[in-house]
């Protein structure tokens, strides 16, 4: 009897992971809803303590509530902005305790003369900021806010019942003020919860897939590499060999041709071994811009590849900044520095040296040539031993680091001469900057006409992202 093979489980999300932070762009879409929420809130509050001067006992203290919450919701807008982004959790505590500070005082205004805790604009007002919060930050920590809110508007009606206008049980009233701050906790929770769980199953799904079509190209993808050298020795190498071999004699000349083969045969391996992504990313864009008909000098300066070690959201990112800026309107492309440097070991990439030299275990096209199977053999035992030396001298920094508590920040540094307009050159560069701010660690722009300077920082020392929280 066959026993049912398990279904994996899903990993969770992690606890501190949000809608923008797990989708920057999609955060983008969203981030109208604070202006939207805080206007609302600012007309309730104005409009409710307008319409109701008989309990307001106090006007000075009405107006500081109301001047608490206008405050509160300003704080909300400037915190969501697409371009300070992401929004931490600093950024919601004093949007809540701006919220709690203005009921306070709301409550006091109309001390012992408040009719009904229904229409106090104070609950109502902060149950809305913290409706505006669920885009923005995990789900656990908008139940905590709200749940702390709703404790302390709940111990102020219980305060206030003896002396509101209508006879009923207390508990009444502190359980009618909680829920108005309770019910959108609650439900910016729940889509909190929800947006997050989404995209993290697709992101897992879409990680796996990659996975499973990796594995399945891994062995062509060996093949052709293989291939490839085989070609490159073949132009001049292998026809010198055979030579040799044919006249079964070895001359000085030989010496000499074998010894500036193998020279050039090291400096093309080499270039390519430290050739990267931000590489190629920049000659495509040289590229791009020759045939515009401009003359580029892009200059990249990543003495230890530290362009290796970024992950593939730190480099779609990067990326999108490089390529935004290239076809920016005022860009001068003479100007284009990217300078990649930073502290702790320097990443060792083992992937770049299999490229260069070959899967080992892979092997060619049969062929009778049994020079060129030994040539091949030759080297991927080379790549192996390289990679396997490599592999243990980052094992080596890696644990060194963390005994000493050495932190691994990879800083990126772009600059770029752009002419135009400081307004129009930060309208162009939000969207970039604000999921930079949500990739990278630390993001700092700096603008001296026409030189635009970009500056942010991958953490390395950890597992776990370093973003601010």
């Amino acid at each position: 009897m066959t026993r049912a093979t398990p279904t994996p489980r899903r990993p969770r999300a992690p606890a501190s992971a949000s809608q923008q932070r797990l989708d920057p762009i999609g955060g983008l879409a969203v981030w109208p809803i604070a202006p939207v929420v805080a206007l609302i809130v600012v007309t309730y509050a104005i409009a409710s303590t307008v319409s109701r001067p008989h309990e307001i006992q106090i006007e000075e203290v009405a107006v500081s509530a109301v001047a608490a919450l206008i405050i509160a919701a300003a704080v909300l807008v400037w915190s969501a902005r697409p371009d300070l982004a992401p929004f931490t959790r600093a950024r919601a505590i004093i949007v809540v305790a701006l919220g709690l500070v203005a009921h306070l005082l709301a409550a006091a205004s109309a001390w012992q003369y408040n009719g009904m805790v229904q229409d106090d604009f104070a609950p109502i007002g902060l149950g809305l900021l913290l409706l505006a919060l669920a885009p923005f930050r995990p789900w656990k920590e908008i139940l905590v806010l709200g749940g702390t809110s709703a404790i302390i508007v709940g111990a102020t009606a219980l305060v206030q019942s003896p002396f509101l206008g209508v006879q009923t049980p207390p508990a009444l009233f502190a359980i009618i003020a909680m829920t108005q701050v309770l019910a959108p906790t609650l439900a910016a929770a729940a889509f909190s919860r929800q947006v997050v769980n989404s995209i993290h199953r697709w992101q897992t799904d879409a990680r796996r897939a990659i996975r499973a079509r990796t594995e399945e190209s891994r062995d062509l993808l060996a093949h052709e590499v293989v291939d490839h050298r085989v070609r490159n020795l073949g132009a001049d190498v292998l026809p010198f060999l055979a030579d040799v071999l044919e006249r079964d004699t070895l001359t000085v000349a030989d010496v000499k041709r074998a010894r500036s083969l193998a020279f050039q045969v090291r400096r093309v391996l080499v270039a390519e071994v430290d050739h990267t992504w931000l590489d190629d990313l920049i000659e495509r864009e040289r590229t791009a811009l020759t045939e515009r008909g401009l003359n580029p000098l892009c200059v990249i300066a990543d003495p230890e590849r530290r362009a290796t070690a970024f992950d593939s959201d730190q480099r779609a990112a990067a990326g999108a900044i490089l390529v935004a800026l290239c076809t920016l309107k005022g860009f001068d492309p003479t100007s284009l520095v990217v300078q990649i440097d930073g502290t702790g070991p320097a990443p060792v990439d083992t992937a770049q040296v299999t490229q260069a030299f070959g899967a080992r275990g892979a092997l060619p096209t049969p062929a009778t040539d049994t020079t060129t199977i030994a040539i091949v053999t030759a080297a991927q035992d080379q790549a192996a031993a390289q990679a396997r030396t490599l592999a243990q001298a980052q094992a080596q920094l890696t644990t060194r680091s963390r005994r000493t508590g050495e932190r691994a920040v990879d800083t990126i540094t772009i600059q770029a001469g752009i002419s135009l307009p400081p307004y129009q050159r930060r309208r162009a560069l939000r969207p970039y900057l604000s999921v930079l701010r949500a990739v990278f660690s630390q993001v700092r722009v700096t603008s001296r006409h026409p030189l635009l300077t970009l500056e942010f920082d991958a953490d390395r020392s950890s597992s776990t992202s370093t973003k601010g929280t």
